[in-house]
């Protein structure tokens, strides 16, 4: 079978999915708490972010992707060095981490997220397995 666009927006859309479900968790486990989420979720989160990172990443490099879902991979790309800068910076660190650092994070996340979604429903690919 051969990996088609579609086929690997629609796979990275469910790993991120995952990723944005997770992340919500993480989110309302950080605000108005004196404390940063449990480090468990931190991981699941950035498995399923990574993994659906790195099929867009092979989609645009060796299938081609539409330029919606190639903007949305760079605004994620955006978003993920948000992730490791709170990871490593506050994280790791011990320290709070910012709560607006952590709704940008999520904004830029979610946008580049509904930008893949919006290149894989419009997309022409019509062709037969």
């Amino acid at each position: 079978m051969k990996m088609t666009a579609t086929m690997a927006m629609g796979l990275a859309s469910i790993l991120f999915l995952f990723a944005i479900i997770i992340g919500v968790m993480l989110a309302f486990a950080r605000f108005g708490k004196d404390r940063n989420p449990p480090p468990v979720l931190v991981w699941w989160h950035g498995a399923f972010a990574i993994l659906g990172f790195l099929i867009l990443l092979f989609g645009a490099a060796f299938v081609g992707l539409p330029a919606t879902a190639n903007t949305g991979v760079v605004l994620l790309a955006l978003a993920a060095l948000g992730g490791l800068i709170m990871h490593f910076k506050y994280d790791r660190k011990r320290a709070l981490i910012p709560v607006p650092m952590v709704w940008v994070h999520g904004v830029i996340a979610l946008i580049g997220f509904l930008m893949i979604l919006y290149a894989m429903l419009n997309i022409a690919d019509t062709t037969q397995i």
